[in-house]
């Protein structure tokens, strides 16, 4: 059993080393490998294979262009909500936010920040591609290279922790010696720590601290020998067994990407206890805790919940609907910043968002961009949740405002909006975040935050004793009925939508599965062409579209 670990317990100092870059030609190596390895050729084949199948539903189910195909920032939407599946991995610069499609050609010859490389990726395809945008094939190899990419990286943060350790890639590995040079990296992995000027000394020490810095560790320890026992077993040959067990530096990689895959999943166990603790301090089934409730264990001296509320309104977390009782939104903290594990200069790692799996299973039902509020409804009445059983019967605010939403769509409600995401919220309150509109909120690392605002992103002890010395006076006087839970959740008749489009506009007609069938055909085009490319900006400006309804 995992132990809990807080919020607290996650910020960790950002990375001290300098911005990560990676050259042009490493990218564009790892796009040619994956685009190979779609047309049948090259180890990238089962990547692309495996993107698409996971890709395939979300797809489906995305409002396309004219041309059957993803548009610049519905891209960068599926992608973030694929790693986020299949990881728990939030790319950087695919977040919502994240100015995708700018700033990549920035780069210097010292290369592109890692945080760019999804933009300079996509500014590459939509050059290839003649701005028709991305078909599936296309959006997996995407991904593919992605993934790639991060392989990369822990393949070289592996040699530095080797290196430390006074170890050559050529040499063979006792199992003691790999769990030294496993604690070594994984210590780098979970505090954002640079190896690559660390010496033994400092590393050991680091080492030595993390149960006190990181409170999963020793479960982490046991998770890393455990992918180390059954890889090394796997992969090394009966003679090596016999001399020792020694591990190659292959089994060593695989170990360590088999890591970076399966980590996500491994410290959502965490999560899902933080949910727990929260959720035993809930207000009436809303999915939210009063601050005051919030910021009590902190004042008894544990070390949960102690974020200030400066940074908390900064991340998004708080429901002030009520200015004299602002709470805490249990998901929106659980998947915010302030739950993130370094980990890389390409992602963190996060709490799953709970809330992507009941989604994915309404567009692989309905198959298309938008749905009638009564196929929704007759979907979400048998879908359970980790909290919610079903069948169940759907409130009445929650039919009414369903076919609100869809009055303002000609009749249909459009799934990748902010007003069916806050209605998902709403239906789901401990499984799906509230939606803020775009820009209002940002989701900065703890240190970043601060030294930009010039607070603290712990709470003060003033600011503890502030909140907790609020009266509770106000609980029971509001209506406990199931159809009056709503009214202690704020809405907002604010909508967004990922792309406008008609309502009831059909997709995935022949024809237009036809040109993307076509235009994946033009991947060969980067196949020869990437080594020589030199593109221009996409400058493009399609960002989700604002207006009341």
């Amino acid at each position: 059993m995992i132990g809990m670990i807080s919020g607290s317990a996650f910020l960790h100092a950002t990375p001290k080393h300098a911005a990560a870059r990676v050259s042009e030609q490493d990218v564009q190596a790892s796009l040619l490998a994956e685009v190979e390895g779609s047309l049948g050729k090259g180890i990238g084949s089962k990547r692309v294979t495996d993107m698409r199948t996971v890709l395939d539903p979300m797809f489906a189910a995305l409002p396309k262009n004219e041309h059957g195909n993803l548009e610049h920032v519905t891209v960068r939407y599926a992608l973030h909500r694929v790693f986020v599946q299949r990881h728990g991995w939030s790319i950087k610069g695919l977040a919502a936010g994240d100015d995708a499609g700018a700033g990549w050609n920035s780069s210097t010859g010292k290369g592109i920040l890692k945080d760019q490389v999804p933009a300079f990726i996509q500014n590459l395809f939509e050059q290839r591609l003649g701005g028709r945008g991305l078909g599936l094939n296309e959006l997996a190899v995407f991904a593919a290279t992605i993934e790639h990419l991060v392989h990369n990286e822990a393949v070289g943060r592996l040699g530095a922790a080797m290196n430390i350790h006074d170890l050559l890639p050529t040499s063979f590995i006792t199992p003691s010696q790999a769990d030294a040079i496993l604690d070594t990296y994984m210590m780098a992995y979970i505090l954002g720590e640079d190896l690559a000027t660390m010496q033994l000394a400092t590393a050991q020490q680091m080492t030595r601290q993390m149960p006190e810095v990181f409170l999963a560790w020793h479960d982490t320890q046991k998770f890393v020998r455990e992918i180390r026992q059954t890889i090394s077993t796997s992969m090394e040959t009966v003679a090596n067994v016999q001399q020792g067990e020694q591990l190659s530096f292959a089994t060593l990689v695989r170990i360590a990407e088999t890591i970076g895959d399966r980590f996500g999943k491994f410290q959502d166990a965490e999560c899902k206890g933080l949910k727990d603790s929260l959720v035993k301090m809930e207000d009436r089934a809303t999915g939210r805790v009063r601050l005051s409730d919030f910021y009590r264990p902190a004042l008894e001296g544990a070390w949960q919940f102690q974020e200030s509320i400066g940074y908390l309104r900064q991340l998004g977390i708080l429901d002030e609907s009520n200015a004299d009782e602002p709470r805490v939104m249990v998901v929106n903290y659980l998947t915010s910043q302030a739950n993130c594990i370094a980990s890389s200069d390409y992602y963190s790692v996060c709490c799953i968002d709970e809330c992507e799996d009941l989604f994915v299973h309404l567009e692989k039902s309905i198959v298309a961009p938008e749905a009638t509020p009564s196929r929704i409804a007759g979907l979400i009445t048998a879908l359970p949740s980790s909290s919610i059983s079903a069948p169940r019967q759907l409130s009445a605010t929650l039919r009414t405002r369903l076919d609100d939403i869809a009055a303002n769509h000609g009749g249909t409600v459009q799934l990748h909006s902010r007003l069916f995401a806050q209605w998902m919220h709403h239906a789901y309150p401990r499984e799906c975040p509230y939606p803020h509109m775009s820009g209002t909120t940002s989701q900065e690392k703890a240190d970043t935050w601060s030294d930009g605002n010039g607070g603290d992103a712990v709470a003060t002890h003033e600011e503890l004793l502030q909140f907790t010395s609020v009266s509770n006076t106000t609980m029971g006087t509001q209506p406990d009925a199931a159809e009056d839970i709503h009214d202690l959740m704020m809405w907002s008749h604010e909508e967004e939508l990922l792309v406008v489009r008609p309502a009831s506009q059909t997709g995935g007609s022949a024809l237009s599965g036809l040109r993307s069938v076509v235009l994946f055909g033009a991947l060969a085009s980067v196949v020869f062409g990437l080594a020589r490319t030199v593109v221009a900006p996409a400058g493009t400006n399609d960002k989700p579209e604002k207006f009341m309804v």
